[in-house]
């Protein structure tokens, strides 16, 4: 009997016990729906996170900084300090494009007259609209020479240009900033961003009108070690962020740098430097999310079994409700192998329709569970700016299928050997 033959003969017997077929399909809906499902929501939040944070950073982007592997912190680290961050740069002079750190001064505002802007002050050596991906409107970033020179200079972004200075290209324009500590600077405009809230740690600033955000406000390193009571000789940086050349292998700079500030350590330290690259912190984050999903998707496909033994337990049943039909097949020469291949197409058939209901079914909730996510973090202050994209995981979609349709063959074999190995004059004479 030919294949289309089998499979016209199967349709006809679903059709002909719909609600029978259901319930059967019923246990590998759930399964392959239950797994496609945390597959859409696994793969969602894998992709919004790697989009998240490759926003948030620019290309290339290195981090360098000193541990202690036994976490006994026996002895204080030894400092990262300014100098030891300019030394690294000339040492790796056409290797490395900037060497970056960074301190925190926190909240200021600039009133006007009309508004109060609200500006978050950090102080940087170089690089920090590079970190954060940022695009220069006018001038240019804080570097190196401006905290050599002690330069009370500062680059700020176009909301705060728009809102405090009335816009226009403000470039030399001093401003005066209290801090929170109370702290008076008075500093002098040399570079403008155009501000983006998913680059800028700005998740929380969806929900706020243009002119109440809070933007980076950026001074030279020395002018925030300063304004801290600390020595620009002797500030422990705690980590720094450095950028590869074009050409350069990021791989072996990292290992270069490793070597190089690890030569710089006592002997008997039990310290060690380590580089990490935005590729392999991203890759940790899949890595654990995959096995998560992977974890709950194993305990979810079990339920794949229960429906095997339900498509099995039908099989069997229809095998005694069919048996003078097959009485009368054999006994007009259809052979064990050709019975046998007509129940068992049957079986994966029955797996096959419940395997596709059960992708639909999963793409679907999955989605709506993305949905609601991705309208619960828009209602949310502080991860509004998260941009959530719907991902199907089409690898874990023909592997589903293809398992449904292996529980067909699997549990379908048992009954179809059966049926195939019956007697043709029993099966006659069976009521």
């Amino acid at each position: 009997m030919k294949f289309t033959e089998n499979l016209r003969l199967a349709w006809a017997c679903v059709k002909a016990n719909k609600m029978r077929s259901i319930l059967t399909m019923l246990g590998i809906i759930i399964g392959i729906s239950s797994v496609i499902t945390i597959s859409t929501i696994g793969s969602t939040l894998r992709q919004t996170i790697e989009k998240s944070v490759s926003d948030m950073s620019g290309a290339n982007q290195l981090a360098g900084y000193y541990y202690d592997p036994t976490y006994e912190y026996e002895e204080l680290p030894p400092p990262i300090t300014f100098q030891d961050m300019i030394d690294y740069k000339k040492a790796f002079s056409g290797q490395v494009s900037q060497v970056s750190s960074m301190v925190q001064l926190g909240s200021s505002v600039y009133s006007t007259s009309e508004n109060d802007v609200n500006v978050e002050v950090t102080g940087s050596t170089e690089g920090y609209c590079r970190i954060s991906n940022l695009d220069f409107i006018y001038g240019r970033d804080i570097n190196f020479d401006d905290s050599i020179g002690r330069k009370k200079v500062c680059v700020v972004s176009d909301l705060f240009v728009k809102y405090a200075l009335g816009g226009g290209n403000p470039i030399g324009e001093p401003i005066e900033l209290t801090l929170e500590s109370g702290d008076v600077m008075t500093l002098y405009i040399i570079g403008v961003y155009k501000y983006d809230q998913n680059k800028v740690n700005g998740l929380g600033a969806a929900k706020q009108e243009e002119k109440d955000i809070s933007t980076p406000l950026i001074v030279p390193y020395s002018e925030a070690v300063e304004v801290q009571g600390g020595n620009l000789e002797d500030y422990d940086a705690g980590m720094f962020y450095f950028f590869s050349e074009e050409g350069v292998e990021p791989k072996d700079l990292m290992d270069a740098t490793s070597n190089y500030f690890n030569r710089k350590l006592d002997k008997n330290s039990q310290l060690i430097f380590q580089c990490e690259s935005l590729e392999q912190i991203l890759g940790r984050i899949s890595k654990i999310l995959d096995v998560v999903t992977l974890a709950i998707s194993v305990i979810a496909a079990i339920s794949l079994i229960v429906g095997g033994i339900g498509v099995m337990n039908i099989m069997l049943v229809s095998v005694v409700e069919r048996t003078k039909e097959i009485g009368i097949r054999k006994a007009l020469g259809a052979k064990n192998k050709v019975i046998e291949m007509q129940f068992l197409v049957e079986a994966v058939f029955i797996c096959a329709i419940g395997g596709f209901i059960g992708i639909v079914m999963g793409l679907i909730s999955g989605g709506l569970v993305s949905v609601i996510a991705k309208a619960l973090i828009g209602q949310s202050e502080m991860l509004q700016g998260l941009n959530v994209a719907v991902t199907p995981p089409f690898t874990a979609i023909i592997i589903s299928f293809i398992f449904s349709m292996l529980v067909g063959i699997i549990f379908g074999l048992y009954p179809a050997r059966r049926a195939a190995r019956l007697s043709p004059i029993d099966a006659l004479r069976y009521e």
